[in-house]
Parts: structure tokens; C-alpha cells; sequence
């Protein structure tokens, strides 16, 4: 007979005989829970109970009849051995919570990362799509914006040759307090200012204007560059901001004209001072 066709039974009755299924011991190992519970903290009675051991054929390891010393020792014997048995167990039920617990956590740590990795992913997600409507905004305002000065430009142009062609069908200009009136728009005269006549001042600074409209203030926006002018307001008796494009240019004709017409800056307003020397220190003079 091959070894793999013999069974385990043959083997477990050997062990079984060996230890003595009918002994004293093999009775107190499965029983001792259940005794100790029925006397509930009542000492035994060694010689009942041994007598009982005698009339249902219990033994003692060496096949006699126990004596109630031999009784006591055995259950002695029986209880730590079933101590270090339930501590044996305990340990390994211990150690299979530990594990479980451990891979419990790792479970936990492997979703956390997961669910990290995948916010991360949103929020970088979420930040793209931001970015990208700040630059689609960006663009939108920039190609409003140059539509915007696009259109102003054609418009003061417009504007310019109408005043142009006004002003020379004119034949006696009334002169005004500063100002002569060269065209008429509508019911609103234009005007030019009185200024004198200096090298190095643009054509701008001569040009009609009308007078109802309101001077330039510090923080308006330029609608031809789109920014923000930084100097002061316009200055009475000078060309406005508005016929210019940019803010440096307006400050070399209006510190020029400045410089025409004062000696020192001791003659000036503080607001021609502060242009004057905002023309000065950025080098338009």
C-alpha cells in the first residue's frame, strides 16, 4: 500500500490509546471548565469524587485507580497545561487581529493616497480650466480693447478733418478769454488755445478742442493705450490729455509750453510745478 492511500484514523487511535482516552486526565481536560463552574468556587471533594473515577473505570497514567493525592496533582498538571494552551491561542488570536488590523490600515492608507492622488488630479484640473478662462478673458478684453481704440482713433480722425474743414470756412474768428474759436460743432464752438508758438511742441497742442468737454482727471483711463493716466489733471490754459496717446508725450508739449512762459517755477501753480518737474525728471525736456 502506497503511503498516500493511508489515512490519519489509525494514527489519531494510536495517540489517543498512548494518552489514555479512558484516563483520568483525558476526563479533566475536557471537563474542567464545566466542574469548576458547577462548584463555583466551592473547594472539591477529592475522595467523592475518586470514588465515582473508580466506579466508571477512570484511570491514572499508570492504570490504577487514582488516589485523591494523585487526583489533585493531575488537575494540578491539567490546568496549567490548559493556562498555557489559552495563551497560546490568545497570542495567536492576537497576532491574527495585529495582521488584520495591519492590512486594515494599509487598505485604509492605499485608499487615502488614492483619493489624495485623485483631488490632487482635480484640483490641478480645476486650475488648468482656471487658468485657461483667465488667458481666453485676457484675450477677449485685449481684441475688445484694440477694437475700442480702433474705433476712437477712426472717430477722432473723423472728427479732426471735420474741425479742419470748419475752420477754414471761418472768415473772423472771435477771440475768447485764452482761447480763439476757430469751428463751430453743431450748437458747441471749438477752440484753440492762445499759446505761444515753441520748437519741439507737437501739432496736438494747437489743435481745436471743445470746450464743454470735462478735463482729464489723475486715474482715468486712456482709452487709446488702455492705461491708467498717473499725472495729475489736465492744467488749465494747456492742452488736454485727451489728444494724446500717450501720457509723456502730453508731458513734454505741457512742460515745454511751461518753460515758455515762466522764467522760473516760482511763477507757477503747484499743479504746473508738479508737471513741470514730473516733464523734468523723466527726461521729455
Amino acid at each position: 500500500m502506497s503511503a498516500a492511500g493511508i489515512g490519519i484514523e489509525g494514527a489519531l487511535e494510536a495517540l489517543d490509546g498512548a494518552a489514555g482516552v479512558a484516563s483520568v486526565r483525558a476526563w479533566m481536560e475536557r471537563h474542567r471548565e464545566a466542574l469548576l463552574a458547577h462548584q463555583d468556587g466551592r473547594r472539591i471533594n477529592w475522595r467523592a469524587l475518586c470514588d465515582w473515577f473508580a466506579s466508571v473505570g477512570l484511570l491514572n497514567g499508570k492504570g490504577l485507580t487514582p488516589s485523591v493525592r494523585c487526583a489533585q496533582q493531575t488537575w494540578y498538571r491539567v490546568g496549567k497545561w490548559l493556562e498555557r494552551r489559552n495563551e497560546r491561542a490568545a497570542a495567536r488570536q492576537a497576532e491574527t487581529l495585529r495582521l488584520e488590523a495591519e492590512r486594515e490600515s494599509e487598505k485604509t492608507a492605499i485608499q487615502a493616497e488614492i483619493r489624495q492622488r485623485r483631488e490632487a488630479e482635480a484640483a490641478e484640473k480645476a486650475a488648468l480650466r482656471d487658468r485657461m478662462e483667465r488667458t481666453e478673458r485676457a484675450a477677449a478684453w485685449r481684441r475688445e480693447e484694440v477694437a475700442r481704440v480702433a474705433e476712437h482713433n477712426q472717430r477722432m480722425a473723423a472728427e479732426a478733418e471735420v474741425r479742419k474743414a470748419r475752420a477754414a470756412t471761418v472768415a473772423n474768428p472771435q477771440s475768447t478769454t485764452g482761447n480763439n474759436v476757430v469751428a463751430l460743432t453743431g450748437d458747441t464752438p471749438l477752440v484753440t488755445l492762445d499759446l505761444p508758438k515753441v520748437v519741439g511742441v507737437s501739432y496736438r497742442a494747437y489743435e481745436p478742442f471743445d470746450p464743454t468737454l470735462p478735463p482729464i482727471r489723475k486715474g482715468e483711463i486712456n482709452p487709446l493705450s488702455g492705461n491708467a493716466w498717473e499725472f495729475g489733471d489736465d492744467l488749465p490754459g494747456y492742452p488736454s490729455k485727451r489728444g494724446y496717446e500717450f501720457e509723456d508725450d502730453w508731458l513734454r508739449d505741457v512742460g515745454r509750453l511751461l518753460r515758455a512762459r515762466h522764467n522760473t517755477t516760482s511763477s507757477m501753480t503747484e499743479e504746473e510745478k508738479f508737471a513741470f518737474r514730473i516733464a523734468r525728471g523723466r527726461g521729455r525736456l
